[in-house]
């Protein structure tokens, strides 16, 4: 079988520029081919002493082409390290060069694709919105928008997703496509740029071999076209999808056992004395020699690798490794600015298709609002509503710094997968998706805190002045975004839904006890100050409390005049006093608690950026 690529002859004609050229083209404008080449590639776990890769040497010019091997032979190390996808806890030595010089993820990011082997797509999006935001977000900033709308249609059609671009995506929790479309929808996105690399780990696990089949047939199709190159992973295809490979490289235990045609490994292993049976699928065939079984003895296994051994030989790369070729970088990349632009707009529409759960958040607000407000109906300005205003201002924190904490704890858990892709992509800038992400939440819980406020304020019969009104509505606005804050730092550190489920409420109840409500701040062991002052419960319940006492006017009934004919307490100032209230101003407190909502939002952001499991 003829092998679809080229020859140095060919790969010389391209340019005569000098070595290590970068040129920054619009891909449109000019086909350059691309060759990918490593010598001696050796890859090791840090923790082990066995290499995941052992000194292996190959070529990927142009075409379809197969990694394929048993479990845990390499496969996937090796498509990372092309890729420059291997994690930090491997260390990797050799020479590997796209068209002959050394490259990294930066240029690599910008002419290739990677799919995953899960497909991590967000829920909420449909097909169409899927593909468009990721045109927006990686495609060139000069694309108009006709022309980003067009190739969005060209790739639906191309990979055959026309039919459902209006059906949301769907996850195990809500219907939505099927596992064949997500996979085709995620190679879609990654053809949006037209790249001249394809990778794509396992792109056949979890499908059924007729989806399976058309899958692969799409990128035996691309391949064909000789604008991408097509490289993937795959475990043991049927003989239909084997025969669709142009390429075949064949690893065991980070070795490679062929590398060349894939219909030359029937010759190949026909010459090393395993010839393939009849009517047998030539990939089964190949994995069951290479794959030792129970009843192979140590000699025959060492026997086989042995013959296996005399009839291979590494393909020759010295030519490709030195002859640098120039790589086709596009001109520009989305601007940081774009980037926040379009991920807010995505964020506010998926937190709109959510909105089920504000509503929810809503309901709860106004059942509470409702029930504080008629259990502390009209307290007056009596000696005793002293002993009832303190209880309920201290109620109204606790309530709005609950409801939203539990609300966002699983903001940053749900997509970590999602945005490491995204990321990993060159998608966008995390501190851009960051930044979409909370004012996206933020926006949806402020309606919250404001209806709470509009309904406790006046049922509870607080001071009717203006001015105090909106300062106790700002307050409890502080007070949402401060426990949404927390939760959001504690969602970003914690490695799951289920371990941020369980470290948010004890965080909140810390807050709670240091509240200023059950000890007042001048009674807490020095060792605990530290612990006082990062509660945002202290701060809201101080600042609501000098709102609402400042200027307060109390009368006596004639039954709690003292004996000495006065009243014991006549104003709000008494009762600030005697609290120990009056360490700090209400400024101060709002200034605090914007203080506590940055500081929480920095932990959550290098949280996302730093942490990557």
């Amino acid at each position: 079988m003829a092998q679809q690529g080229f020859d140095v002859a060919d790969a010389q004609a391209i340019s005569s520029g000098a070595a290590g050229v970068i040129v920054h083209v619009n891909p449109d404008e000019t086909e350059l081919p691309i060759f990918l080449a490593w010598k001696e590639l050796t890859v090791t776990a840090r923790r082990q002493k066995r290499p995941l890769l052992n000194q292996v040497t190959g070529k990927i010019t142009s075409g379809f082409y197969a990694i394929m091997g048993p479990s845990g032979s390499g496969k996937s190390t090796l498509l990372n390290a092309l890729s420059c996808r291997l994690d930090r806890g491997v260390s990797m030595s050799g020479e590997l060069k796209l068209n002959g010089q050394p490259y990294g993820s930066t240029e690599l990011k910008l002419m290739s694709g990677y799919v995953m082997q899960d497909d991590l797509l967000n829920a909420h999006l449909t097909v169409e919105e899927t593909l468009r935001y990721t045109a927006e977000l990686r495609m060139p900033r000069t694309t108009t928008p006709e022309e980003r709308m067009a190739r969005v249609e060209e790739v639906m059609q191309q990979v055959g997703l026309s039919h459902v671009r209006s059906v949301v995506v769907g996850s195990p929790l809500k219907k939505g496509i099927s596992g064949g479309e997500r996979k085709r929808l995620c190679v879609a996105m990654e053809l949006l740029t037209k790249p001249k690399l394809l990778f794509l780990d396992e792109p056949t696990s979890g499908l059924d071999s007729v989806t399976a089949l058309s899958l692969c047939k799409l990128l035996r199709r691309l391949a064909a076209s000789r604008t991408c190159t097509v490289v993937c992973t795959i475990h043991q295809p049927q003989a239909k999808i084997f025969n669709l490979f142009d390429q075949l490289l064949l690893l065991n235990r980070g070795t490679i056992v062929y590398q060349g045609p894939a219909q030359g490994a029937l010759d190949f292993f026909d010459r090393s004395g395993f010839p393939c049976p009849a009517y047998e699928n030539p990939a089964d065939h190949f994995l069951d020699v290479i794959t030792p079984s129970m009843n192979d003895s140590v000699e025959s296994l060492v026997e086989k690798e042995e013959k296996l051994k005399r009839h291979y030989t590494p393909p020759a790369v010295d030519h490709l490794l030195g002859s640098p070729k120039p790589l086709i970088l596009p001109r520009d990349t989305t601007p940081w600015s774009k980037q926040f632009q379009v991920l807010l707009r995505r964020s506010l529409k998926e937190t709109w298709r959510k909105r089920s759960a504000t509503y929810v958040l809503l309901a709860q607000t106004v059942v509470m609002a409702v029930l504080i407000g008629t259990v502390f109906l009209r307290i007056g300005t009596s000696q005793t509503s002293t002993t009832r205003r303190q209880p309920v201002l201290f109620f109204t924190v606790i309530n709005q710094g609950m409801f939203g904490a539990l609300i966002v704890i699983n903001s940053f858990p749900s997509e970590r997968l999602l945005s490491l892709r995204e990321r990993a992509a060159g998608t966008y800038h995390v501190s851009a998706y960051f930044l979409a992400k909370i004012t996206a939440e933020t926006i949806s819980q402020l309606p919250a805190p404001i209806l709470f406020s509009c309904i406790v304020y006046f049922l509870v019969g607080f001071q009717l002045v203006a001015s105090k009104f909106f300062i106790f509505m700002a307050f409890m606005v502080l007070c949402s975004l401060s426990a949404t804050s927390l939760a959001l730092a504690v969602s970003a550190i914690a490695r799951t839904t289920d371990m941020a489920v369980t470290v948010l409420p004890m965080a909140l109840e810390v807050c709670r006890l240091f509240g200023g409500f059950f000890l007042s701040p001048a009674n807490i062991p020095l060792y605990f100050k530290w612990l006082n002052a990062l509660s945002y419960v202290q701060y809201t319940y101080v600042g609501i409390s000098l709102n609402e006492l400042h200027g307060l006017k109390l009368y006596c009934a004639p039954n709690q005049i003292n004996s000495s004919g006065k009243c014991p307490v006549t104003s709000g100032e008494q009762t600030i006093k005697a609290l120990g209230l009056d360490y700090i101003s209400i400024g101060g407190c709002a200034g605090v608690l914007i203080g506590y909502i940055i500081f929480c939002r920095v932990v959550a952001y290098l949280g996302v950026r730093f942490i990557k499991y």
